[in-house]
């Protein structure tokens, strides 16, 4: 029998082979890694992943997988049944002599350099797909320790079964992983009759801090420790920025039992002596000593977490196992010339958008907010270059990790202007955690002088802005009109750059593209700011006056017009000419979505009907669900989102649900709010005028608030979008990229020069473009399943899911009581109905009348609103969208409700 493609069967650690995964595993690859670099790991042999396949080349092995492609995973008799028909399989095969007689050569070398001719191994899995940085599902696969020879073979087989338990084959086929692409090798180590054992992290798994090394042990063997069969001692071990060590937390556990290697090998159970229980199972100094280790590991894997297993015994350290910490959440890199601790919040959050952004996506918004804050003073030292770069040293502000955007602001926390900063109107947590910050005092303020340049930037478009809106005050409609002629000079710019005579090739079309990003943020900070201004102090004057803030927040129901509820009533009038049609709602009632979609392409529906639908995809067929990313595809990509919506609307048989009757019910609440106001005033002679102008000014001036928005990002995205993808063509045709909406996985500055290699035909990129774009896609891919997502991270790796563990400015949390739930009143309102939990707007499944559950919102969800009951927010603010709109409906919402998704369930 020969090796098959030169790929041995055995490997020692120190060979070349020993360090490849597809032949030698995660685990194995890892351990020959260390054992290369001088770590102090027991040394082992590895039967490779080319002796796994000779055994599934078997005839009964082949047979017996098939039934892995039947099998349903969530019964779970029938997945125990064919999982032991395969183990029992692998473990009766006969290996080949040859193979055999390898392994025991092996063992036999081993024993030789113990100087003892029957030593204790272990026998652990090492599979291909374990142990990696994007995949650590470690523990799936078998490990046996304290082995002896007259049992290798069949406890090496054993591992091998060990990749088809039950566990294993339900967790691949849920994560789409093919049985045939995983391939498992298994590793023979030298036993060491461990004295103390356990495991450490290079990071702190739970908070995220890198800089802190966290320990576990016990005593004897780690397997008591990793099956939870002990309170282990528990240490945090504090680096500080000059690699000076502290013991910052020690937890000695109980350590009842521990576990220790027979002389005749197998492992036995022992009760551990009281007097051993309350002693610590390792010393200070030998923990610190593995607290350095654990960091020079670190290091020698670029810096990247690394979770160990490790042993001692006899006055020595050892390493048996090293895999990445894949829990943490990934850190935005420091850009040149930063240092020190940053905070980043999440900009997602901010959208209720907390999917994967695409690279041009990216990359877009980080020029638009990158050229409005060098307009005011903010971050003079980048550059429009250094936005649209693909560099993240470039990066100052807004940065990018887990392929979503985090913005910077480490500058505020340490000015002054810090305690006119709040975050709470637009996520209550977020707000909640940067006060926590600001009392830690983790961020030392500044002189003013430092920043006086900035202050001065600031100071003059600030007095600039204020002049405007003192105008905007006196005249409201006349702050409305300027924003909206300008607006539409705008667009006319956008439109006449992408005709025909100056838009000929995609380069032309990309550099057009990039002066649209120029333009944009002075158009809306120099006419959207300044009547927006008005209606937000109109609103906190309001609250300030009001006897019951709530009252003050009703009054927004009155507010004018919006994009956002323009475009539900003209849904909703599309719904009632469908209503009276017989023939078209008898489609909507009995066609499939599809075939609803087929219909509208083709032109089919009745004309006016027709008429209508195009029109309501002229004017708002640039939505979409993740608008604020222009890389996710719009409604007129995916009609079938709207006309699913339609259906929705069709459900609503109440008359006082109708979209039309919701909005005169929500206006006519807030002229209710108004007298309650006004009948508690104190000194109504003095301030019922004031109340009166400050409500009329919030009426008309704050319609405007989605209007840069709308006006300004989403219908600029879907223009430029559209001119893109069509010049994108190009690049396909010259076979420079694979599908036209390739160039949303690319930074602008990549696409300046995909247009430029298009234009000059620049075939030797070929492979690079698509090497590049196929690394992205598949990065992106990978980013989708991240669900959890921070509200803020700290460049130490500390990290902020929620503010349920954040305590108030008295250091006080507040205690509830079985059923209760905190979170922050946005839309007043009592309501009770069934729990709906949604994640894909697309596919809600909501029925009228239901409590909506989600994380966030964005405009995409707007037309689920009027069916439902009432909104339970994870998370959001006053200003979020889910919470406007929610005012407008007259909808009860509450936002910021830490795990809403998992505290509640559909139908409870």
């Amino acid at each position: 029998m020969t090796m098959s493609d030169n790929i041995p069967f055995v490997v020692s650690l120190e060979e070349k082979h020993a360090t490849e995964l597809e032949i030698v595993g995660g685990k194995g690859a890892n351990l020959a890694i260390l054992f290369q670099r001088n770590f102090n790991v027991p040394d082992a042999f590895i039967i490779t992943t080319n002796a796994f396949q000779h055994v599934l080349n078997n005839e009964q092995t082949k047979n017996v997988l098939l039934l892995i492609d039947e099998v349903d995973v969530d019964n779970i008799k029938e997945l125990e049944d064919i999982s032991n028909k395969i183990k029992q399989t692998i473990c009766n095969i006969n290996l080949p002599n040859d193979i055999i007689n390898l392994i025991i050569e092996h063992y036999n070398k081993l024993c030789e350099k113990n100087s003892n001719m029957n030593i204790h191994v272990a026998v652990r899995s090492s599979a291909t797909a374990e142990d990696l940085p994007d995949n650590s599902f470690a523990g799936q696969q078998d490990t046996y320790l304290h082995v002896i020879k007259e049992n290798l073979i069949d406890k090496i087989k054993e591992c091998w079964a060990s990749l088809f338990t039950a566990r294993a084959i339900s967790y691949r086929k849920k994560s789409n992983i093919d049985h045939k692409i995983v391939k498992l090798a298994v590793v023979v180590q030298e036993m060491i009759s461990s004295e103390v054992s356990g495991v450490a992290f290079t990071a702190n798994p739970i908070t995220g801090l890198r800089n802190e090394v966290v320990i576990d042990s016990t005593y004897g063997l780690g397997e008591a420790l990793v099956s939870g069969l002990v309170t282990p001692d528990h240490y945090e071990i504090l680096f500080d920025k000059y690699e000076n060590v502290e013991i910052r937390v020690k937890n000695i556990g109980e350590k009842s039992i521990h576990i220790i290697g027979k002389s005749d090998g197998g492992t036995e159970t022992l009760v551990t002596i009281d007097n051993n229980k309350k002693i610590e199972a390792l010393s200070d100094q030998y923990i610190i000593q593995l607290a350095k280790l654990a960091k020079q590991v670190e290091k020698s894997y670029n810096y990247q977490p690394q979770d160990l297993e490790w042993s001692f015994t006899k006055g020595k350290l050892y390493i048996l196992q090293a895999r990445p910490i894949t829990t943490l959440f990934p850190i935005p890199k420091y850009a040149h010339g930063q240092s020190g601790l940053r905070c980043m919040i999440s900009f997602g959050t901010i959208q209720g958008f907390l999917e994967p952004m695409t690279p041009l996506g990216q990359s877009l918004i980080r020029t638009l907010l990158g050229t409005l804050l060098r307009m005011i003073g903010i971050n003079r030292n980048s550059s429009v270059e250094g936005d649209i770069s693909s560099n993240p040293l470039r990066h100052n502000i807004f940065k990018s990790a887990s392929n979503r955007l985090w913005i910077d602001i480490t500058g505020i926390l340490t000015s002054a202007a810090v305690h006119f900063f709040g975050l709470s109107m637009i996520d209550t947590g977020m707000g909640t955690i940067i006060n926590y910050l600001v009392r830690s005092k983790l961020f030392p303020i500044k002189s003013i002088f430092s920043s006086l340049t900035t202050y001065l930037f600031l100071l003059f478009f600030i007095s600039s802005t204020l002049l405007k809106s003192i105008r905007n005050f006196i005249f409201p409609r006349y702050g409305i009109k300027l924003f909206m002629n300008q607006i539409e000079k705008y667009h006319q710019f956008i439109d006449k750059g992408f005709e025909d005579e100056n838009n000929q090739n995609f380069t032309n079309c990309v550099n057009h593209f990039q002066n649209i990003i120029s333009v944009l943020p002075p158009t809306l900070a120099k006419y959207a700011f300044p009547p927006l201004l008005p209606a937000i102090i109109s609103l906190r004057i309001l609250g300030k006056l009001a006897k019951n803030s709530i009252d003050a927040l009703a009054l927004t129901r009155a507010v004018e017009s919006n994009p956002t509820t323009e475009m539900n009533l003209m849904l909703w009038k599309l719904t009632i000419l469908i209503k009276n049609n017989e023939t078209t709602l008898k489609l909507f009632e009995n066609e499939t979505i599809n075939n609803l979609v087929d219909i509208y392409k083709r032109k089919s529906f009745d004309k006016d009907i027709q008429l209508k639908i195009d029109e309501f995809f002229d004017n708002y067929g640039c939505r979409g669900i993740g608008e604020i990313d222009i890389g996710r595809k719009r409604w007129s990509d995916q009609p079938e989102i709207v006309l699913e919506q339609i259906r929705n609307y069709l459900k609503i048989s109440n008359p006082d649900k109708a979209i039309d009757k919701i909005h005169d019910q929500s206006r006519q609440s807030a002229y209710e709010a108004l007298s309650r106001i006004e009948n508690d005033l104190r000194w109504p002679f003095i301030q019922r005028p004031l109340v009166n102008f400050l409500f009329n000014r919030l009426k008309i001036l704050f319609s405007i608030r989605e209007c840069p928005k709308f006006y300004g990002l989403i219908q600029t995205f879907g223009k430029c979008r559209k001119e893109l993808l069509s010049k994108a063509n190009l690049a396909v045709n010259e076979n420079l990229i694979s599908n036209v909406d390739d160039i949303f996985f690319l930074y602008i500055n990549e696409l300046k020069s995909l247009a430029y290699d298009t234009d000059h035909k620049q075939y030797d990129k070929i492979d690079y473009w698509k090497n590049l774009i196929l690394q992205r896609r598949l990065e992106y891919t990978k980013q989708m399943s991240c669900k959890r997502i921070p509200l803020i991270l700290l460049s130490n790796g500390t990290t902020y899911y929620d503010a349920t563990t954040i305590s108030d400015e008295t250091n006080q949390q507040i205690e509830l009581i079985e059923g209760e739930y905190i979170g922050s009143p946005v839309s007043p309102g009592v309501y009770e109905g069934k729990v709906r939990i949604v994640d894909d707007p697309m596919n809600s499944k909501l029925e009228p009348g239901e409590i909506l559950v989600c994380t966030a919102t964005d405009p995409a969800w707007t037309s689920l609103f009027p069916i439902v009951g009432a909104l339970v927010l994870e998370m959001g603010g006053m200003l979020q969208h889910g919470a406007i709109v929610s005012r407008e409906y007259g909808l009860p919402a509450v936002v910021g409700v830490a795990n809403a998704k998992n505290i509640f369930h559909n139908g409870q």
